[in-house]
Parts: C-alpha cells; sequence; structure tokens
C-alpha cells in the first residue's frame, strides 16, 4: 500500500519482530553497494549541526559518529559537519533554532519536540526494518510532514539497535514488574510503559537523571538498552528490567533553504550517508548492546526478567501510548502514517 502525504497544517504548538521476512544478508550487501558511489564538489558546504546528545550518550551518539564517517566516506570533502551539542542549546528547545536558520541541521529524538509537532517520534513504534520502512511509504510520509509543517528535509531514520528502551530502578521488583508508588523518569516516550507498570512519570533530561536517582527525587529512569555505562547510571541504580520494548529511532533533518542551496553532488553524498546508516546501525548498536550488558554484569547490576505476561503488556502499552501521543501532536497526520505502517505490518 502506497499512500501519498497530503498538505498538512501547522500544529499547535503545545517491538514488534524487526527484520521480518528479510534476510540480514540483504541489508549488508545494500550498505556495501552505497558505499561506492562518491560524488565531488569543487567546494565544500560547511554545514551546522545541532545535536541533542553528546559523546557521553555513547550509544545514542554512536549514531551520528556513524553517519558522519559516512559523509565523509563517501563524499570524502564534499560536505564538511560541525557539531554543536545541548550545551549550546538545551534539548527541549533545539527545533527552532534549526527551522529558523540559526543552525543547518539537526539531530535529535522527535519527542524532544512532541508539542511542536514530532510526528517522527511515532516510527519507535514502527518495526526496526529500513528497508521496509522506505518501500511501504513511512519514510516518505514524515519527510513529507516536516517539509511542510516545519521547513526541514529529513535526511536519515537511523534506529540506535534493535533492543529500543528499557527501564532501571534502585530498588527490586517482582517479576510482575510492580511499581506502584514509584516515580520513574521518562520523557513521554515512556509514560505509557511507567503507567502501565503502576509508577508515575516524571519528565527531567537525561543529564539530570544521575543526581534525581541519587537525591531520591526519582526512583526509577527510562533510557535507551545501552547508555547506563556512559551516564554511569550504575552507581545509583541497581536493577535493569528485561525484555526491552519499543525501538529508537535517531532523525538528521536539514533546514530547508540550507539544503536548497546544496548542490546535487553534496545532497546526494548526505542522502546516501543516511541510508547507508539507517541499514548499519542496528547491526552496530546490538554489538555495543552486548558490549554493554556483559559490563553491567561484571558490575552487578542486576537483570529483573518481566514475565511473559507484563513483558506483553509493557510492549503493548509502549506501542498505544506513542500512537496515542503522536495523535496528540499531529492529528490526522499520525493516524494516517499508522496505517501506511499497519498495511506494511510493521506495527499494530
Amino acid at each position: 500500500m502506497s499512500v501519498k502525504p497530503k498538505t498538512f497544517d501547522k500544529p499547535r504548538a503545545s517491538s514488534r519482530t524487526p527484520w521480518k521476512g528479510v534476510l540480514a544478508a540483504t541489508f549488508i550487501a545494500a550498505s556495501a553497494a552505497l558505499a561506492t558511489v562518491a560524488p565531488t564538489a569543487a567546494d565544500a558546504a560547511d554545514l551546522r549541526l545541532l545535536s541533542s546528545f553528546n559523546s557521553t550518550q555513547k550509544p545514542t551518539y554512536a549514531v551520528l559518529e556513524r553517519y558522519l564517517e559516512n559523509v565523509k566516506q563517501i563524499g570524502g570533502e564534499t560536505v564538511n559537519i560541525q557539531i554543536s551539542g545541548p550545551e549550546v542549546v538545551p534539548i527541549f528547545e533545539q527545533l527552532q533554532p534549526v527551522v529558523s536558520g540559526v543552525f543547518d541541521m539537526l539531530y535529535t529524538h522527535p519527542v524532544f519536540h512532541a508539542g511542536e509537532g514530532g510526528l517522527a517520534l511515532t516510527v519507535d513504534a514502527i518495526d526496526i526494518d529500513p528497508i521496509a520502512r522506505r518501500k511501504s511509504g513511512v519514510w516518505d510520509y514524515v519527510d513529507t510532514f516536516y517539509q511542510e509543517t516545519h521547513g526541514l528535509k529529513m535526511i536519515a531514520m537511523m534506529s540506535v539497535s534493535m533492543s529500543g528502551y528499557h527501564l532501571f530502578t534502585k530498588e527490586p521488583l517482582s517479576a510482575a514488574g510492580d511499581l506502584a508508588g514509584r516515580k520513574v523518569r521518562g520523557t513521554p516516550t515512556y509514560h505509557g510503559v511507567i503507567r502501565a507498570l503502576g509508577a508515575e512519570p516524571v519528565v527531567l533530561p537525561g543529564s539530570q537523571i544521575y543526581s534525581a536517582l541519587q537525591k531520591g527525587v526519582v526512583e526509577g529512569a527510562g533510557w535507551p538498552a545501552a547508555g547506563m555505562v556512559s551516564m554511569k547510571h550504575y552507581e545509583v541504580a541497581r536493577y535493569r528490567l528485561r525484555p526491552t520494548f519499543g525501538v529508537a529511532t535517531q532523525p538528521v533533518f536539514v533546514n530547508m533553504e540550507a539544503w536548497e542551496k546544496l548542490s546535487d553532488a553534496e545532497k546526494s553524498v548526505l542522502l546516501q550517508a543516511g541510508e547507508k546508516t539507517e541499514l548499519e546501525m542496528p547491526w552496530i548498536g546490538n554489538a555495543i548492546q552486548a558490549e554493554e550488558d556483559a559490563a553491567l554484569n561484571d558490575l552487578g547490576v542486576a537483570v529483573v526478567e518481566l514475565s511473559p505476561e507484563t513483558a506483553e503488556k509493557v510492549q503493548s502499552a509502549f506501542i498505544q501510548s506513542i500512537w496515542e501521543l503522536g495523535g496528540k501532536c499531529c492529528g490526522d497526520a499520525a493516524a494516517e502514517l499508522r496505517a501506511i505502517a499497519k498495511a506494511a505490518n510493521l506495527t499494530e
């Protein structure tokens, strides 16, 4: 099923099994093929990228690092990208500086601009299958939405790994996952899961998780499944819940005015690097996840294995809450995107 995106109105401010029916070799071969084309340009384009993550947040920042490596590999010196992080502009305030052209590019999680029309956040409820996301029309739909509502061109929609998200806590809990009465940090991405387990969500930037746990402001937190080591969360939280849930998808956007000033060769480099990174990152992210899990085992951070019933409830609550959040931020556009993904058997 292919659905052509409609013209969108400006919004008001305010998983399932991955790789289903596709062999891993398909992705590896496609990724290798993308590395063979190297456009050149007489004068390099200099672009300023604003990132919601810095190098201390290894698993998530690793996605951006891989993308930048691919830009260099494919284009050589065709495009130069200068990075500024959340220490320059706080994560919840980063959309507008890119829309207005203060920065040229944005690497983020869309939940950080949910109230401003963050449709791409719903991709966390869509299977990690980069080829199917493109063939189904999911990728193009999100791209068109951001062009028409924000003046941003999407050039990549990359997953961190196949593991998605998890919760970790200071104190143990049962396999039933009962968090009743506890306060758990989470952006709106996690709220469905936190509430499904009986806890109260508390919105805090990732940089404040450590101190909030240390001071007892919260008793647990939601975060990408890898990241406890680089953020040293293991020092203040000794239990991690498994299985993980959802997927973590990080897009890269370019301000449309900046995009239109680029040559065809420069655009090609950015787009090819995005597609290549989409294909590679789940496997790279899995390797990072395995290293992290081994390190946490050595550090004595215990795994709480949820019962199958609770795990199913968590996954379902996550997917449903993500689509509800999409509906609140983007109305009919979220419903249309869900219909495209469901037709391709990529979401519930």
